[in-house]
C-alpha cells in the first residue's frame, strides 16, 4: 500500500484538490491519502516546510509527500549565491527514507538547512503540464514512486536548485533573540528558540521574555497553567518556544518590529 500525503495551498473550496485525489486514486490501485495541510496561507513556502519537518518523522518509510505550494518566501530568505526560484521545475529526493516532490522554491533548504542527500530534476516534455502541475505531474511521478520503479527513469541529478536562508535565533552574554516562523489556526505563535537553545543562554539566571504589551517570567507546562485570557510561555510538543493566550490568539502579541541594527527577529529574551 502506498502512503501519500498532501501539503498545498489549493484549499477546500474549489474543485482542484478533488481532481487531484481523483487522479491518485486512478492511478495508484492501493493508496492512502493524507491530507497533511491543504490550505497552506498566502502561498507561504515556510509555512509547508514547517509542516513538513515536523510531520516526517510519524510517518512510515517509502511515503511519498507531494508539496504543491508556489512562490514565496520572504525577501530576507532569498540567497544571492545560487540560482532564483523557478515553480516550473519539479524537483524530487528521498529524505529520512521518505519521497519528497515538489517545485524548486527552497522548500528543501528550509526542511534542513544541511541537507545533503541527492535530488533529482523531474523530466516532462509537456508544456501544457505546467497549468495543473500536480495533477499532470506530480501524481504520475507519485505512481511510479509507488510501483518501486528506479528514480533515475524519471530524473537526473542536479544541484543547480534554489536555496533559501532559515531563520535561526540569535544571543549573545544576556539576550537571546527570536523570530515567530509559523502561527497555527489558534493563533499560537511558535518561535525558532529552541529549548537547548533557551536553557543554554539562560543557565541558572532568571529571564524575561519582552512581547509587545506583556512580559513573560516562567515557562508554562500547559495552556491550562494560566487563566482564560492570560499570555503564556511554553515549549511544545516540536521543542520550540510558544507563546500562546489560553483561549484566544496570541497571534497580535508578536510582530515584526526592529531590535538593533542587524536584526528584524519580534522577540526578544533577557536574562539577569
Amino acid at each position: 500500500m502506498a502512503i501519500v500525503t498532501l501539503t498545498t495551498d489549493l484549499g477546500y473550496r474549489d474543485p482542484y484538490l478533488g481532481i487531484v485525489k481523483a487522479n491518485l486514486y486512478a492511478k495508484i490501485k492501493d493508496i492512502t491519502l493524507v491530507d497533511l495541510a491543504c490550505d497552506v496561507r498566502n502561498n507561504a513556502i515556510s509555512d509547508a516546510a514547517f509542516i513538513l519537518k515536523h510531520s516526517l518523522t510519524y510517518f512510515p518509510k517509502d511515503t511519498i509527500h507531494l508539496v504543491a505550494v508556489k512562490l514565496i518566501v520572504n525577501n530576507s530568505q532569498l540567497n544571492q549565491n545560487n540560482k532564483g526560484i523557478d515553480n516550473t521545475r519539479y524537483l524530487l529526493t528521498k529524505y529520512k527514507d521518505q519521497y519528497l516532490i515538489c517545485l524548486d522554491n527552497g522548500l528543501i533548504s528550509l526542511i534542513d538547512e544541511a541537507f545533503s542527500e541527492p535530488v533529482y530534476q523531474i523530466y516532462f516534455d509537456n508544456k501544457e503540464q505546467h497549468q495543473f502541475f500536480m495533477k499532470d505531474v506530480f501524481v504520475d511521478i507519485a505512481a511510479h514512486l509507488s510501483q518501486k520503479k528506479p528514480i533515475k527513469d524519471i530524473a537526473a541529478v542536479t544541484d543547480d536548485y534554489y536555496k533559501a536562508f532559515q531563520f535561526n535565533s540569535y544571543k549573545n552574554e544576556d539576550q537571546l533573540r527570536g523570530k515567530n516562523i509559523y502561527t497555527d489556526d489558534y493563533g499560537n505563535v511558535i518561535t525558532n528558540v529552541t529549548r537547548e537553545d533557551f536553557e543554554k543562554a539562560r543557565g541558572k539566571r532568571n529571564f524575561s521574555i519582552i512581547l509587545p504589551g506583556a512580559v513573560i517570567e516562567k515557562i508554562s507546562d500547559t495552556y491550562d497553567d494560566v487563566k482564560f485570557g492570560e499570555v503564556l510561555a511554553m515549549f511544545n510538543s516540536f521543542g520550540l518556544l510558544e507563546i500562546a493566550i489560553n483561549g484566544k490568539s496570541a497571534y497580535q502579541m508578536l510582530h515584526p518590529r526592529q531590535i538593533g541594527k542587524e536584526f528584524d527577529f519580534n522577540l526578544l529574551i533577557e536574562f539577569e
